[in-house]
């Protein structure tokens, strides 16, 4: 199945720096997201959000609006408009998401965004946010390889409580079934040695981080 993309109103770069879209990407933009997306005239297919960030003229007045889907929202909800877009991804079948931007903008926003990383998984989908400097995953238990980005340190946190048995190679600072707590900086600003690094958990969230200073 294709990939699902939601694009957010806080962009820190044009989306096609940091992201390589295919043709069958399905596009879902998240209020003012969909802004962006005009102006790099990328189609979309829905937009969710309650126009807070978004002119609704501009949606009326844009031929990149022919057959996008429109689902305007309450302002007042009980969940932001980047987690309806991922719920409605979910419902409709998408099993890997990317959330475009969302980073570096209000702090409320930016944990909101983990936050809906966390409902990702708890729902059994791989998801990521990338915007221009930042690309961050959040991962339960298992493996994964993580490919060397020149200028990029990277990072991992514990999202939950606890992540123990935490193994990461092909990095300056290896660490071997180590335990890592949420009160925890041992794991900020690594450095690749390899072309990829390969990371194990055990138990908990595991928080992955790729930055550019």
């Amino acid at each position: 199945m294709s990939r699902c993309i939601i694009i957010t109103s806080c962009q820190s770069a044009r989306l096609r720096e940091f992201f390589d879209f295919c043709d069958d990407d399905f596009i879902i933009c998240a209020d003012g997201g969909y802004s962006h997306a005009c102006t790099e005239e990328i189609r979309a297919d829905v937009l969710i959000g309650d126009f807070d960030s978004l002119n609704y003229d501009d949606l009326e007045n844009s031929s990149s609006g022919n057959g996008c889907r429109v689902f305007r929202q309450e302002i007042e909800k009980d969940y932001t408009d980047t987690m309806i877009c991922l719920m409605y991804g979910i419902k409709q079948g998408f099993n890997e998401f990317y959330i475009l931007g969302g980073l570096g903008g209000r702090l409320d926003h930016t944990v909101a965004n983990l936050q809906v990383m966390s409902h990702a998984i708890d729902n059994g989908k791989s998801i990521w946010i990338l915007d221009g400097r930042n690309r961050t995953t959040l991962r339960n238990p298992g493996s994964i390889t993580i490919q060397r980005l020149d200028g990029y340190k990277l990072s991992l946190l514990s999202y939950s409580e606890v992540c123990d048995g935490i193994t990461i190679t092909g990095v300056k600072y290896p660490l071997t079934n180590r335990k890592l707590n949420h009160s925890c900086t041992l794991g900020i600003s690594n450095e690749f040695i390899d072309a990829k690094a390969k990371i194990s958990h055990k138990s908990g969230k595991l928080l992955i981080i790729l930055s550019q200073d």
